[in-house]
């Protein structure tokens, strides 16, 4: 895993999922993807409502004044929560996700990555607002039940799939800015550091105890040994000779006496 790479996909992310929700889930475009037009059966005015589905609203009389509904303060606040868990969903998965990042396919994976984070959080918005309101007759979300529920939940999964993406390409880009604040790759590969050998050239010591010189200097005057080359390693015969008996002692020359060497007497 990249240094740092989990920090900037979730701030990443969260950032471009905010923002998606902020300009596609006010009320303006609700009001055009709602409202009476020529066009409301194009496949432009569907995508529309769909990408607009994570409702926020600033004005509640406004809306319901163009569109002939009755915004409760309860769907208003509803709105809001469902906004807040939807980013806090799309930060949760994508730091859970970002740990198991590796160098493999890890582009790819944080682009799956953040693109399931916005898919997984409009179905959470939209089991929020089924949850606060189910009670009152709000505008497109009728009474309770089982059915209503998963109607919207698809809603906000189809909201996901649609641009979730976006959310998807920050994550990469990411991904990608943190390779340049890693540590140096080693020569192993994989981005891990290794520690250079300092024991690669021989270091020689000067007349200092434990002082290392520069290789190859002479040895200090009064530390014989030091600062000398190796010397070569004793070359042992490799013939072994069978032992054969003792030498003899040297002839005796005429008319020597018994004498040691030494002049040792008894």
């Amino acid at each position: 895993m990249r240094p740092g790479a989990t920090k900037r996909i979730v701030v990443s992310g969260t950032i471009v999922a905010f923002l998606i929700v902020a300009g596609l889930g006010n009320q303006w475009v609700f009001e055009e993807s709602w409202g009476e037009s020529s066009d409301d059966h194009k496949w432009y005015m569907v995508l529309l409502r769909i990408v607009s589905f994570p409702l926020w609203i600033a004005d509640k009389g406004e809306l319901g004044d163009e569109l002939r509904f009755t915004f409760t303060t309860k769907y208003v606040v509803a709105g809001y929560v469902g906004f807040a868990l939807l980013l806090v969903v799309v930060a949760a998965v994508l730091a859970l996700g970002a740990r198991g990042l590796g160098e493999r396919a890890g582009g790819f994976t944080a682009f799956v990555l953040g693109w399931f984070s916005l898919v997984l959080g409009g179905t959470v918005f939209g089991l929020t607002v089924f949850t606060i309101v189910h009670d009152d007759d709000a505008p497109r979300l009728s009474a309770g039940g089982f059915e209503d529920a998963m109607s919207q939940m698809q809603a906000g999964a189809y909201f996901g799939v649609l641009t979730g993406w976006l959310v998807g390409l920050a994550a990469v880009a990411a991904y990608g800015a943190s390779a340049s604040y890693g540590p140096p790759p080693g020569p192993l590969g994989g981005g891990g550091y290794v520690q250079p050998n300092v024991f690669s050239q021989p270091t020689s010591y000067g007349p200092a105890y434990g002082v290392p010189s520069a290789p190859g200097a002479p040895a200090a005057p009064g530390h014989p040994g030091y600062g000398r080359p190796p010397q070569a390693p004793y070359d042992a015969p490799t013939t072994i000779r069978p032992a054969g008996p003792p030498p003899a002692a040297p002839p005796r020359r005429p008319g020597s006496t018994d004498t040691p060497p030494g002049g040792y007497r008894p």
